[in-house]
């Protein structure tokens, strides 16, 4: 009778102390944890749930509706002081199994095995108003250094055998009105036996403290600060085990039409509408990849298309290019570049340009283009980088160029080295007729080859053409309602077949191979100093030099 009573008072005693533990439970975390974090934030989080229930015996919690959310109740949103990074999370479902609660309690230690994040929107405000600071003190970005930190904060240890994300979106927007210019969706992530403690804050092995990691994203979207471009990212998968980086496209979209963008600008601008197809990033420094650097030691590209188009009839800004080659820009990037090897497989490149006098559009055009990359790297500045094409010029006469560009010279070096084989010459027709007015009746093209020494303000070098039976035609334009004609120039196109040399050799003659020093015209791009020194060469072959300008 004695044990009977005394387990009954043992059974209440406990059923006491369970009604007493639930009550504090709920207590501490619905009521002391929001407090905790408001504090430890300097009032400038707060976070709400709906539910969260423990099971302590299996080691399971599930919390509903998480959201860690910026409060500006005690501070304005224009406040100098809240940082340069602030956070809203929002969690509809959040599950963790195996927690080892007694190892918490007594070790500071928590462990877990599966933490899954079901369809988590993370959104990150940049704010503007912050105040500069050149330590960075206010800069809360997200280090793996500065997560350490936060996360460990009076533990020892944080050990959980699977992290899942699933379905998740990231958003970066402008603070406070809320102003997209980031999206993420669908993205999926996976991170295998993560270790947060003293001994694997350092170790640069592991990705976010995890032993190997995993990340699909459905879709990435960067909005241009003027409104008029996207950048759109599709299927990216980056796996730390295989060192592997992928994305399925990416396009370089223009929001407005052809004509609409140059109005815009109200200006002369070159509009980009640019389409890469399965890049793949092998041997990837997936840590340096986290920290926004890219490191890799190679790339491939199995299809790029690049389509350029400028109207010249809008006014043009005159704003120097000096220091605005390539690699001059690839050395001002903020972030790290270094990858050894770039392999284009397909490409194609196509720039239009629309002629004033003509109302028409003149187009060159790069068809069944392969390349390859060498050294592109802003790390080494004494270093050479490469750049190796083949391509049919205008769709039809075959190139290859070798373009080497000289990292650590102070004038932007470069040599462009090439070779075009057999076309005929009414192929260049359709550039010749829009931009200069001029049709080639008949002609052949045996080869031209070109070796240019270049810096910022001149080419100079050996241009060899050969060809033979070349016969040309001056035009001039003339305006039938909104058509517009070319009509030649009878009596100019008779003197200028009489100037100009009809072959190279010519009958018992030497090949006239000649010389050219051109000087940049400083407002232009490289590719117009190259085209430029190569067209004065050419002008110098036939006989005509000086006599034929080119338009700009």
């Amino acid at each position: 009778m004695k044990k009977l009573v005394f387990l009954l008072l043992l059974v209440l005693l406990v059923a006491l102390g369970l009604v007493y533990y639930k009550k504090w439970r709920k207590n501490f975390l619905h009521k002391k944890v929001p407090e905790l974090v408001f504090l430890e934030s300097d009032s400038l989080y707060r976070i709400t749930y709906d539910t969260i229930d423990i099971d302590e015996v299996d080691g399971e919690i599930m919390i509903k509706n998480l959201q860690l959310i910026p409060d500006s109740t005690y501070k304005k949103p224009t406040d100098s002081s809240l940082p340069r990074n602030l956070l809203r999370v929002t969690v509809p479902e959040l599950y963790i199994t195996g927690v080892q609660t007694d190892a918490a309690v007594l070790n500071k230690v928590v462990i877990a095995s599966k933490v899954k994040l079901t369809s988590p929107v993370v959104t990150m405000y940049k704010n503007r108003y912050a105040a500069k600071n050149d330590n960075n003190s206010n800069d809360t970005s997200a280090t793996t250094d500065k997560i350490y930190k936060i996360l460990l904060r009076g533990l020892q240890k944080i050990k959980v055998d699977t992290i899942l994300i699933t379905d998740a979106d990231y958003h970066i927007c402008k603070w406070p009105k809320g102003d997209t210019v980031f999206s993420g969706s669908h993205i999926n992530a996976k991170l295998h036996n993560i270790n947060i403690s003293d001994s694997t804050s350092t170790d640069t092995s592991r990705i976010l403290f995890a032993e190997n990691a995993s990340l699909d994203v459905k879709k990435l979207v960067l909005h241009d600060k003027n409104g008029l471009y996207n950048y759109v990212f599709n299927e990216i998968k980056l796996i730390s085990a295989e060192r592997s980086f992928a994305v399925e496209k990416l396009h370089i979209v223009p929001l407005l039409s052809e004509a609409a963008f140059m109005r815009a600008f109200k200006w002369q601008t070159d509009r980009l509408n640019f389409d890469l197809y399965n890049l793949l990033f092998k041997q990837v420094n997936v840590q340096e990849i986290l920290n926004g650097n890219l490191i890799a030691n190679q790339l491939v590209i199995k299809k790029a298309t690049f389509n350029i188009f400028r109207d010249k009839s809008y006014p043009e800004k005159k704003e120097k290019k000096v220091g605005h080659y390539p690699h001059q820009k690839l050395l001002k990037v903020p972030t790290d570049v270094a990858i050894k090897k770039i392999i284009v497989q397909s490409g194609y490149i196509e720039y239009k340009e629309k002629n004033p006098q003509t109302g028409s559009s003149g187009v060159v055009l790069f068809d069944n283009m392969s390349a390859s990359l060498l050294n592109v790297s802003n790390r080494n500045n004494k270093g050479i980088m490469t750049v190796n094409f083949n391509c049919r010029f205008l769709g039809k006469a075959p190139l290859t160029a070798t373009l080497q560009f000289y990292m650590n010279n102070k004038n932007g070096k470069f040599t462009a080295n090439g070779s075009m084989k057999t076309t005929n010459a009414t192929v260049f027709n359709t550039l010749s007729k829009p931009m200069a007015l001029v049709e080639i009746n008949s002609g052949m093209i045996n080869s031209l080859d070109f070796n240019l020494i270049c810096d910022d303000y001149k080419a100079k070098g050996i241009i060899r053409l050969l060809y033979n039976d070349l016969k040309i035609k001056i035009l001039k334009q003339e305006e039938t309602g909104s058509v517009q004609n070319y009509k030649p120039k009878k009596v100019i196109s008779l003197l200028a077949n009489m100037t100009i040399v009809d072959g190279n050799p010519q009958k018992d003659n030497p090949v006239r191979i000649v010389t050219v020093n051109h000087q940049r015209d400083i407002y232009r791009s490289m590719f117009n100093l190259i085209w430029k020194a190569i067209f004065e060469g050419a002008q110098k072959t036939v006989g005509i030099d000086g006599k034929l300008k080119s338009k700009k």
